[in-house]
């Protein structure tokens, strides 16, 4: 038995295959694979029926629905048959749509392409982030991409409202294809007409810039168009007079100059007011203290102080004096300069002026400074040190011997070139010939502490130290060093102290003693380079040394 029922099957099956290509007329697209078989004809075709419009719609409502719209490209062609642009059984592969988006009038579509418009590719627009209607949007992902439907024919489907629904939704009141930034938008038309002034103003000084953590073209802010409230002119403006002219600045004020006012400093008397307008004060404009008119800026100030208007220009430095630095000591309000404080107050300042200081004038002490980052002139000082103003001519030499008196220890304020130095409470008394010497003789220039100045700090006092060796070396010690002092003193270079009986191996005794020195101590050259000089040693003590061959 199931032999023959295989037989029968075999012989079947190419029966059945061979009646449905008789039937069909071709495969179905890859679309509508799921309806092959000839079970499945009637959801298509109605017999009888050349027409099958409307069983395309059936399974097609996304197609339908903006049909009966009356929006789209197919409600362009609702009169056609579906089949005349969507041809089917011609294979898996066909393709059911069919078309040239460089030929196509977008016109069809119900939306014209012009201005800025008519140069965008389709895929621009056409993309799945601006569908919007609710058929497509139920799609896959894949179907999305690849149909031109779910856009709508209103600005905010393609492009985001940069004003945030505050002006509505038709953008075409304002703007045009042609060029967004060139709107049309009049202000006379809007609840507040720009009168005066009002219109020369940009639209961010009234239209603030606004955040709402989105962001369009790279910009995440946007103007706030739509003001509260703008009846009254404090709505926009601060009160700079805080409210001390009321709150109508129309009394006053017009849209067309806001310091064009109906007052005047002809009809008003400062003499009248807390503080009368006197000297310098009175040449002064309102806005000079009044700013932008703030008339109760000075309410419960003390407008006895300069400082309730003025910048100390002395940076604090008189704050700790009895009277805290009050300007009327010194100044008037005739005039800052010059001040009336007299050379003959200085006896009551810390600094007396004394000598040489009562005639300096006063810009050589009191100089152009910075204080708290600000130029002004040096009235205050931590050290009345003659350094703190006068450089140390010296270098620092004296450091030590100034800690009591300063420079006073050697100088007078009287004169720098009067001095009350003694060279004898020194180191270095001066006698003999030293005393007539003239001090830069001994004190030369030199560098001291990285300066050019005198030295006086000398701390070799050997004779050597200053004086050439008139013997060139030939007494030095074993330590090299030539004692002057043994033979010569400071009272006169000749005649020396030599004893030639205790102070040499040679003593003279008789002729020897009536012999002159240089009949023993010739001249001769010791040191090369240097000029010829008397040989004292060695010389040989022996006859023969100096008698030789007689």
């Amino acid at each position: 038995m199931s032999v023959k029922r295989t037989l029968l099957m075999l012989l079947f099956v190419p029966f059945a295959w061979a009646q449905g290509q008789l039937v069909s007329p071709g495969k179905l697209s890859n679309a509508h694979e799921s309806l092959e078989g000839m079970g499945s004809c009637t959801k298509c075709h109605n017999f009888g029926d050349k027409t099958f419009r409307q069983n395309c719609l059936s399974c097609h409502g996304e197609i339908k629905s903006r049909i009966d719209r009356n929006l789209g490209y197919h409600s362009f062609t609702r009169k056609l048959e579906c089949s005349s642009c969507h041809k089917e059984h011609h294979g898996r592969d066909f393709k059911l749509i069919r078309w040239d988006p460089a030929k196509f009038d977008h016109k069809q579509a119900g939306f014209v392409l012009e201005g800025k418009h008519a140069g965008k590719e389709c895929r621009q627009c056409h993309q799945p982030k601006n569908i919007i209607q609710k058929e497509i949007l139920k799609k896959s992902d894949a179907a999305k991409k690849r149909t031109f439907l779910g856009l709508e024919p209103e600005c905010g489907t393609c492009h985001e409202d940069e004003h945030r629904g505050q002006l509505g939704k038709d953008c075409a009141r304002c703007h045009n294809a042609e060029d967004w930034k060139k709107n049309t938008f009049s202000h006379a038309k809007a609840r507040f007409p720009l009168a005066g002034k009002h219109a020369d103003v940009g639209c961010r000084k009234c239209h603030s810039e606004e955040k709402d953590g989105k962001v369009i073209n790279g910009d995440g802010a946007f103007l706030k168009f739509r003001v509260a409230a703008f009846g009254q002119c404090s709505d926009c403006h601060e009160d700079k007079h805080k409210g001390a002219f009321g709150k109508d600045c129309a009394d006053c004020h017009t849209p067309a100059d806001w310091k064009a006012v109906k007052i005047s400093r002809a009809n008003f008397d400062h003499s009248k007011t807390k503080y009368p307008l006197t000297g310098k004060h009175g040449a002064l404009q309102c806005s000079a203290c009044h700013g932008t008119g703030d008339f109760k800026k000075f309410a419960g100030k003390d407008l006895a102080s300069c400082l309730t208007c003025h910048k100390d220009f002395h940076q604090g430095q008189f704050a700790k004096h009895s009277d805290r630095g009050d300007c009327r000591r010194c100044h008037t309000v005739d005039g800052f300069k010059p001040s009336h404080y007299e050379a003959s107050e200085h006896v009551d300042a810390r600094f007396q002026l004394s000598g040489a200081h009562g005639a300096t004038a006063c810009d050589r002490c009191h100089i152009e400074t910075t204080i708290n980052g600000k130029k002004t002139q040096c009235f205050s000082w931590e050290s009345f040190a003659c350094t703190t103003c006068h450089a140390d001519f010296h270098a620092g030499q004296f450091d030590a011997k100034m800690k009591e008196r300063g420079c006073l220890t050697c100088h007078t304020d009287k004169s720098w070139h009067s001095m009350e130095f003694d060279h004898a409470g020194t180191s270095f008394p001066l006698r003999g010939k030293h005393l007539t010497t003239a001090c830069d003789r001994c004190h030369t220039q030199g560098t001291v502490n990285g300066k050019q100045t005198t030295i006086y700090k000398i701390a070799d006092t050997r004779c050597a130290a200053c004086h050439a060796d008139e013997h060139q070396g030939q007494f030095k010690d074993a330590a090299g060093v030539t004692a002057c002092e043994r033979c010569h003193t400071s009272g006169a270079w000749k005649p020396a102290i030599f004893d030639h009986v205790t102070m040499s191996r040679f003593p003279l005794t008789g002729k020897h003693a009536t012999v002159a020195c240089a009949s023993c101590h010739k001249r001769e050259t010791i040191d090369a380079g240097k000029p010829a000089t008397m040989r004292y040693k060695p010389l040989a003590p022996a006859c023969a040394g100096c008698h030789a061959g007689k």
